[in-house]
């Protein structure tokens, strides 16, 4: 027997609501029926779930004060109830809940009006949480575009707002700019003998006394490594940025506590003065990264700022360097060879190697130019191991022309060649291949190298001494020299620099200098060469000092290789001759 019709409607429409709470208790969304005033007359299982309340927490109550944060709950309630009436509520909205221990979560919400009949009675809202969605897309957003290491702004946010201030300073006339580049000044010695941890703490600590000492307004930012860039923005003049700069250096210069060791800094820094006349925001950071280079090669630990010639400077020794690349291949490289003179003799023992570089258009290239561009771009692997390979296969042929097998070479060595792995290995093939023998070979090393504190240096010297080859300690007295150092080290010889040999005859205090150094020697077993000597007053003091051997342009200038063989076959006394 069959329903009479409204009785069955009335069940269908009940059995209906059953299936729809059923369906909203279970499903994961958050579910919430309010009314005009905005009290919750139902909400599910799931946004009970969420908020950490009772369903007789939430039903009944009015869910601007029991939800929304304090800050938002007046606006958002003025603006449910002026919707409500027209029933027009905004499409996936996502706003902030509050739940019952004070923690705020983003939920996306669908809302549609409910009616009855043309009149709205309230609100259904279907959410979702999305808390955790946005801040992992928040963090992606900020992993791209700051430093993993110092959370410094990085090299993308940084040109984004230097493009943005360079927007400005076109449209807005009478304001400026400044953009700092700046490089941590004896980095690498500290990562290579601390580690890598130990250099990033040191990257850390930069970056935060960076930001410590800046202004709110202004951007600092690491691009890599041990680089650095700073936006000032809003600048009087000039010196307020140079001031900046001074700042920037002295909390820089202060020690810092890094793995419980006191470690001693600095920066060098290169300055770029923004104004309309730039075109896009890399050209600025490349005259302050080209301001920075000068500022390095004037010693490090200050500050230079930029001016158009340098630019010029720049595109010549990019040239330069474009050309050094192809002189190997080309064999535009000479070797000239200096004499090492006995003064008990004044003959020829030895020589010492120097590489020449012969350009096809402007001719000889001064080492002074493109040695240090060698050394900054790594051709001084390549360099150095042909002048070692050249200069052992002269030597050899001249002992064996002229009879005189104790002929020793002496061959300069970057600090460069000595980090790549295989260096003793290299040194052995070259001698096998050239037939010189090892006690006939002398490699020259500086005070700087030595003061690196790199573990393998010291395994590297005593490996090559072991082999038979001499080890010259090259300039000795001009770098960063502890003289507790040296018997640590398979030194043999000391070779003075030529600015002591200079004061000889200046002053009492240079003769006593070179007299310290030799007594120093002796002490330690060690030979004395003495670079430099320019006149006959220098030699017969060194002499009487008994300094045992000599190079200078009062024996001889270094010469190619065919005046040298010259001198050997000659066999006269350099210091007679010249004397």
């Amino acid at each position: 027997m069959s329903l009479p019709l409204p009785i069955e409607a009335e069940r269908l429409r009940a059995e209906s609501q059953r299936q729809l709470g059923e369906l909203l208790e279970v499903m994961q969304f958050l579910a919430v029926l309010q009314d005009v005033q905005g009290r919750v007359s139902y909400c599910n299982d799931a946004l009970l779930r969420l908020t950490g309340y009772g369903r007789e927490d939430v039903v009944g109550k009015n869910w601007f004060d029991l939800f929304v944060p304090a800050e938002e709950r007046e606006s958002r309630r003025g603006a449910y109830l002026a919707e409500l009436p027209r029933g027009d509520f905004q499409p996936n909205i996502e706003r902030e809940l509050q739940t019952a221990n004070g923690e705020q979560r983003l939920i996306q919400w669908n809302q549609l009006p409910l009616r009855e009949g043309a009149r709205v009675i309230g609100c259904a809202r279907i959410g979702t949480d999305v808390t955790e969605i946005r801040r992992a897309s928040q963090k992606l957003l900020h992993d791209a575009f700051h430093d993993a290491l110092t959370g410094l702004p990085n090299r993308a946010l940084f040109m984004d707002r230097l493009s943005h201030r360079l927007a400005l300073e076109k449209r807005r006339q009478g304001s400026s700019f400044s953009v700092l580049f700046l490089d941590v000044d004896r980095f690498k010695v500290i990562n290579d003998s601390l580690g890598h941890v130990r250099g990033d703490e040191l990257l850390a600590e930069v970056g935060r006394r960076l930001q410590a000492c800046l202004r709110a307004g202004d951007t600092v930012a690491r691009l890599g490594g041990d680089e650095f860039t700073i936006l000032i923005e809003d600048v009087k003049n000039k010196a307020e940025a140079l001031k900046v700069a001074e700042r920037v250096q002295q909390d820089l210069r202060a020690p810092f506590s890094i793995g419980g060791q006191e470690i001693f800094s600095g920066a060098s820094i290169g300055i770029a003065h923004g104004s309309s006349g730039y075109a896009r925001p890399e050209d600025i950071l490349r005259d302050a990264d080209t301001a920075l280079y000068r500022a390095k090669a004037q010693g490090r630990g200050r500050f230079v700022e930029f001016d158009p010639s340098m630019h010029d400077r720049a595109m010549a020794l990019l040239r330069l360097e474009t050309d050094l690349r192809r002189a190997l291949d080309r064999n535009e490289l000479r070797i000239h060879y200096q004499p090492v003179v006995s003064l008990a003799t004044g003959r020829i023992v030895g020589a010492e190697a120097l590489v020449r570089w012969l350009h096809p258009e402007r001719g000889l290239v001064s080492p002074i130019e493109f040695i240090p561009l060698a050394e900054e771009t790594g051709l001084i692997i390549a360099i150095g191991g042909w002048v070692l390979t050249e200069a052992c296969r002269q030597m050899k042929e001249w002992q064996d022309k002229v009879g005189q097998a104790e002929l020793e070479l002496s061959v300069n060595l970057s600090s460069q060649q000595f980090a790549q792995p295989g260096l003793v290995a290299q040194v052995a093939d070259v001698l096998r291949e050239t037939g010189l023998s090892p006690r006939c070979l002398r490699l020259e090393v500086t005070e700087s190298l030595l003061m690196e504190r790199h573990p393998h240096i010291a395994d590297t010297l005593t490996e090559l001494r072991a082999m038979g080859v001499r080890l010259d300690l090259d300039d000795f007295g001009t770098g960063y020299s502890s003289l507790s150092y040296l018997h640590q080290f398979p030194i043999d010889t000391l070779k003075i620099d030529k600015s002591f040999i200079a004061r000889i005859g200046e002053s009492e205090e240079g003769l006593e200098i070179v007299h310290t150094i030799m007594s120093l020697a002796r002490s330690l077993d060690m030979e004395v060469v003495a670079e430099g000597v320019e006149n006959a007053k220098q030699l017969d003091a060194l002499r009487q000092l008994g300094c045992a051997h000599a190079q200078g342009y009062h024996l001889s200038r270094p010469v190619d290789s065919g005046k040298f063989g010259v001198l050997l076959g000659e066999g006269k006394s350099l210091t007679v001759v010249n004397g």
